[in-house]
Order: C-alpha cells, then structure tokens, then sequence
C-alpha cells in the first residue's frame, strides 16, 4: 500500500505564511520519517478567507519542502496547467527534478475554479470546458515534448514554438547549429534545459474523477489520483484504464497506477474523532458545495448514479452522510485500518492519499492523527501492502 498526504494549510482563517509554511514542514518531516511516498502541494489563488489558503505556487513549496525532508518525494496536486506558460512549467519542473535528484511527482489538471483562470489567461476560460480541456491536453504535449526531444517543435491551437521571425543574433552562439537554426538564423528548433533527471521524465499523475481522463492517461503512461466516490464510481474509473490500449503494450489490473485521495482522521477514540471533526467537516464541505455551480458538488453527485437518497441524506449533516457512505474515514486507528482493507479487498485499493484540511481545527490536533496513523494504521499494511 502506498501512503502520501496533503499537509493542513486549510485552517479556515488568514495565518501569516511563515506560520504556513513551517506547518507544512513540520508536516513533511513527520511523514518523511513515517515512509510515506509523496507530498503534495495543491495549488489556490486569490483566497481572502483562509478555506482555500492553499501555496499559489506548489512548485516553489515543493522545492522547500523537499530541501526540508530526505527521501520523500514532492509533488503537485494539481498544477493548473492551463493558468501557466508550458515552457516555464517544463523549465522549473525539471530543475526541481535536479534539485532534489529525482524525487518528483508531476501532478496536473485542467482546473475548475473560473475566477481564478481568467486573471492569468483569457484563452482558458473554464465557462468554455472543451476549449479549457484542449489548452491544457496541448500544454502537456509541450512540455513531453520539451523533455524528450533535444530539437522540438509546436504548432497547435494555442500555442507555437519556435515563434516565426526569431532570429539568433547573440555572438557567443556563433557559428550557428543546422539543428537548430536556418542558414538565415531564423530558428527552426528549440532545446529546453535543463533535462530532467528522472528518465525520460517524473511519472505524471492527472488528478480526475473522469472515466475518459482514466483512458486516455493509460493510453499515454499517466497516472491519475482521484477524490474519494462510491466504489462504483472509482471501479468505472479504474476499469477505463485497465481496459484501455496501455501505452507500450502494458497490462494494467485494478489500482494499478490509480490512487484515492480520502479525509482521513485518527483520534484515540470514535467519540473524540466525532466530536473533533464533526464541525469541521460540516463547514468545510459546507463550503465545498456552494463554491460550485448549483448541484455540482451536492450531495446527490457523491453517489452512484442510480442511488435514491433518503431525507436524512439530503438534509442531515454533511458529516452523518460521509460517514455513512464512507466518502471520508474518520475513526480510531483500528477503523480506518478496517476501512482501507476492505477498499484493498473491494475494489483492489493500492494507493491513498491522505487528505486533512479541517478548518478550525487546532494544529496539533493534525499532528496527533498523523503520528496515530503513521504508527498505528500504517504498520498493519506489511511490506506487500496488505493488511496484517
């Protein structure tokens, strides 16, 4: 079984960024020690009441975090690809692969949050989601591109390199290189460095609860990360990409590549993880469900498509109804342990990713359910992944 997390930076309030980002360390480290496999770092913008106080740059947290930890890996959760330059992300992406000599996780998505977009992109519009899916399928090809060829070139929809008319008059590049250039000077090619240091490239992960995303990743050698769903939902998903053309002629089976990103909260007892979380939880998808176009995030999405929700569920506490479809795994360490073996058994569960942003919750609080995990939900998986 593979562990990672996403550290707290979610606290339902305005703290400095220092504060911030020490927590995040303070974070990284435990896990380092705890031998979970990656950090992620999503990535928010123009958050002015602390429910989305996320890094806006999960690269540069990245780079931080991992100069603060030995062994874990970083990774992104997503970068909004379609919000960045393609050549920038290939340029930083593979610098922090040097940087940290292998030990990163490219993650990337096409994002969903409109106010965001627009302030850094017009042509990514999210109101336009075909448009927004075409720029950021055309973004990533740039970027493999810029990684694995040594002379590449793009014309696409959005994007074009290298640029027509750029001529190379710098002196110190003389004589010019054919590969490279026309006899004009006019450039015919490019050459990104550095190149990463992982061969060919970081392992790629989608973040997407999408059965055609989950095609077409293993159609080009991706990995996806998904948000916790009923098993049908998560067994569609994973059957898309076990039943797809794999790229290279790989045979996938179920969890194979495909990770699950779930609320996760460890306490001593039910009764403390009730009474810690309870309001958290609450507020926090409260908050989740009117940040998004009506019924996108409602209730009624987080069930199989053929479920009839009761009442209760529909107008009860967003904490009961989690709970009862086990959308989140909030318990004793012995319960959560229970709840991940069966999703081993269920569905073939292989990877998770431990996600624990409850606003208002005391810091320490997180630190006590990340150690009680760590020492006491982690250790009944054995070294094959299954539980002990």
């Amino acid at each position: 079984m593979r562990f990672d997390f996403v550290p707290f930076f979610n606290p339902g309030e305005n703290l400095p960024w220092d504060r911030v980002i020490k927590m995040m360390r303070e974070q990284t480290r435990l896990a380092d020690a705890a031998d979970f496999t990656t950090v992620w770092l999503t990535e928010h913008h123009f958050a002015h009441n602390g429910y989305l106080n996320a890094p806006p740059n999960p690269i540069m947290v990245s780079c931080d975090l991992a100069a603060h930890s030995d062994k874990i890996r970083v990774g992104q959760a997503p970068i909004v690809l379609p919000d960045w330059h393609p050549l920038r992300v290939a340029e930083d992406i593979a610098l922090l692969d040097n940087m940290t000599e292998g030990r990163v996780d490219f993650g990337v998505a096409k994002g969903i949050n409109e106010r965001c977009t627009l302030q850094f992109n017009p042509e990514a519009d999210r109101r336009d989601n075909e448009k927004s899916y075409r720029l950021f399928i055309e973004s990533l090809e740039i970027i493999l591109k810029a990684w694995t060829q040594t002379a590449f070139t793009h014309k696409g929809e959005f994007y074009q390199f290298p640029m027509p008319g750029w001529k190379e008059t710098n002196r110190f590049l003389m004589p010019l290189e054919e590969e490279y250039h026309h006899e004009d000077g006019e450039y015919k090619a490019m050459y990104v460095h550095p190149r990463p240091y992982q061969d060919p490239h970081p392992p790629v992960w989608l973040m997407s609860n999408a059965p055609h995303t989950y095609k077409m990743a293993a159609e080009r050698g991706f990995n996806v990360i998904g948000m916790s769903s009923p098993p049908s939902k998560l067994l569609s998903c994973w059957d898309a990409y076990c039943g797809a053309d794999a790229k290279n002629g790989a045979v996938h089976q179920r969890g194979d590549n495909t990770g699950v990103c779930v609320v996760i909260y460890v306490a001593e007892t039910m009764e403390e993880a009730d009474k810690t979380i309870r309001p958290a939880i609450n507020g926090y998808y409260e908050y989740l469900g009117g940040s998004r176009p009506a019924g996108e995030w409602g209730r009624r999405a987080y069930l199989d498509d053929d479920a009839e929700p009761t009442n209760e569920d529909l107008n009860g506490e967003w904490f009961d109804f989690l709970m009862k479809y086990e959308l989140i795994w909030v318990g004793t360490a012995d319960y959560v342990a229970e709840k991940i073996a069966k999703y081993q058994e269920l569905i073939g569960l292989k990877h998770i990713m431990l996600l624990q942003q409850f606003p208002g919750i005391e810091y320490q609080k997180i630190l006590k359910s990340m150690t009680l995990f760590s020492e006491k939900v982690m250790p009944k998986f054995g070294a094959d992944g299954v539980k002990q």
